[in-house]
């Protein structure tokens, strides 16, 4: 059974849940997260994502956080429907992301919405103003491991990254992109949903 389907069936108690935990302080949700990030199996994916509608400026349903996930500045981080991110991902929210429904992020993959202007100032790098910038991915996207996404890159619905590669500021239309930096490989064809079985029924 697919992950969307057992979700439909437990969505009465996942709501139920999520509205419970809803009046607890904020701040208990953030400061537990990092030990949630470490239980194992379908039990520590279900707290995830309890936790995660609860810190995230917008959190649809069936949004999967496998293991050891890192997460910073949620209230800038809006979640689609049916996301998965895998093992040991990191997603710095500072200058915001906004991940679309039906988004599959492979394991070790760095979300980053914030770089640094590196010509301003004259003292030490490190100390260089910071520019923030969203990082958008629409809807039917595939990100595959170890992907680094930087500030300000947005990514048309139907995107597929390669793995290894470097996506940087910039609009991605549909299309399959690799390499670093990520450059067009080819072109996707349009979804077609699947067709019933005509020999079912």
């Amino acid at each position: 059974m697919a992950g969307r389907d057992v979700f439909k069936k437990a969505r009465p108690v996942i709501i139920l849940t999520s509205r419970l935990l809803g009046l607890l302080p904020r701040f208990i949700f953030a400061a537990t997260w990092p030990v949630l990030e470490l239980v194992p199996w379908k039990f520590g994916i279900a707290l995830r994502y309890l936790w995660a509608k609860r810190l995230a400026k917008t959190c649809g349903d069936n949004v999967v956080f496998e293991t050891g996930v890192r997460v910073t500045f949620w209230e800038q981080i809006e979640l689609g429907e049916n996301v998965s991110i895998f093992e040991t991902c990191y997603l710095d929210g500072k200058g915001g992301i906004r991940i679309g429904d039906d988004v599959s992020i492979a394991h070790q993959c760095s979300l980053i919405s914030f770089d640094f202007d590196l010509t301003a100032g004259s003292g030490a790098m490190k100390y260089c103003p910071m520019r923030r910038e969203k990082i958008v991915i629409g809807n039917d996207s595939m990100i595959f491991s170890g992907v680094r996404i930087f500030a300000g890159a947005e990514l048309a619905p139907r995107t597929v990254i390669g793995a290894n590669s470097v996506v940087r500021k910039g609009n991605y239309e549909p299309g399959l992109y690799a390499g670093a930096p990520a450059v067009l490989k080819k072109a996707l064809p349009a979804r077609r949903d699947r067709l019933p079985d005509p020999k079912s029924g």
